[in-house]
């Protein structure tokens, strides 16, 4: 079974709480709304074994917590450029 998660309330450390079906992400893997925003990367797991909820900290640029509420969400894709191609920088080359 997949994840699949909706956004449930918004955490007393400024994050998301997200309940979800199937599987728990692992640490840190990428959290989206469906088909669009990044949200961010789950921060950690907690709740009982029938009631589990990912919660994802930091917030990504730009989100709102209490918008996201009630919102769908899924693993966002990974990025599969080769990570010194990421954010154009060249860190320690002479160019």
């Amino acid at each position: 079974m997949s994840f699949s998660g909706s956004v449930s309330q918004p955490s007393h450390e400024g994050g998301l709480l997200v309940s979800f079906e199937g599987r728990a992400p692992g640490l840190y893997t990428g959290i989206r709304i469906v088909g669009g925003k990044f949200l961010g990367r789950v921060d950690s797991v907690i709740g009982s074994v029938n009631g589990a909820f990912i919660h994802i900290k930091p917030l990504a640029e730009g989100v709102v917590a209490e918008n996201a509420v009630g919102s769908p969400v899924e693993i966002a894709p990974r990025d599969r450029r080769p990570r010194n191609d990421r954010n154009g920088n060249n860190r320690g080359r002479d160019n």
